[in-house]
């Protein structure tokens, strides 16, 4: 399961810790606003294409970490 998106990079700016923020403006028309160190190479006015695909292994370990923290707090129900 795969999708993509168009986004032109809006502008770079502080945020109230003085940490660099990217704000991406998708052609959809909604903000993504993500710390400039993750990408590092983006300049205002770049258009990126963003990819979003399903990592089935991780959800499963994400689950299983929930459902262990879940258990741990609440204890385990009987079946």
């Amino acid at each position: 399961m795969q999708g993509q998106l168009w986004a032109t990079v809006d502008r770079i700016e502080s945020g109230e810790d003085g940490q660099e923020l990217v704000v991406l403006v998708f052609d959809e028309g909604p903000e993504c606003v993500m710390p400039r160190s993750l990408l590092p190479w983006l300049r205002r006015g770049m258009v990126v294409r963003v990819t979003f695909e399903r990592d089935e292994a991780a959800e499963r370990v994400r689950r299983a970490d929930v459902e262990q923290l879940q258990a741990e707090l609440f204890g385990r129900e009987e079946e």
